[in-house]
């Protein structure tokens, strides 16, 4: 982590992402979106939410792809 990187709450990941903030603690915990426990708080560095968001992105563009082509076969 750089010394540039800001450490956000849940609360603000949450609107940052236009999700519950309940949402955002779940992926926390669940590894999907890293976070640093100090306490009983939780932060998220910027930049580790903007690449587990962009890896997530990457992630799904191959389905949608396969599902269009599939799509596209079934009505031919």
């Amino acid at each position: 982590m750089s010394t540039l990187d800001e450490l956000l709450t849940a609360e603000e990941v949450a609107e940052l992402l236009n999700i519950p903030r309940s949402t955002v603690n779940d992926y926390a915990r669940r590894g999907v979106l890293p976070s640093i426990k100090l306490g009983r708080h939780r932060r998220f560095v910027r930049s580790d939410v903007a690449e587990a968001i962009e890896r997530l992105r990457l992630a799904r563009s191959p389905r949608r792809s396969v599902a269009r082509t599939n799509s596209s076969a079934a009505g031919r």
